[in-house]
């Protein structure tokens, strides 16, 4: 199973709460590890490649917060 790394650009998060609320919810998608930075409004995720950006950008709106923008980061 192939690893990929993604960087989401992430609306709405301003503070500390703001970063556990999206972080708990990305990871508890099964497959994902995500590691949110509330300054840089972003959120790096490791994920299998049976993840889809649908299910990182539902996990996030879940959350309260809207996805700008998907990279895939290339390894």
């Amino acid at each position: 199973m192939n690893i990929m790394e993604k960087n989401l650009i992430i609306k709405g998060m301003t503070c500390p709460h703001c970063n556990v609320r999206v972080e708990t919810a990305l990871n508890s998608v099964d497959g994902v590890k995500a590691r949110v930075n509330v300054g840089a409004k972003c959120a790096m995720v490791d994920c299998s490649e049976t993840i889809t950006n649908a299910d990182l950008i539902r996990a996030v709106q879940n959350a309260g917060y809207e996805v700008i923008k998907i990279e895939n980061i290339k390894k």
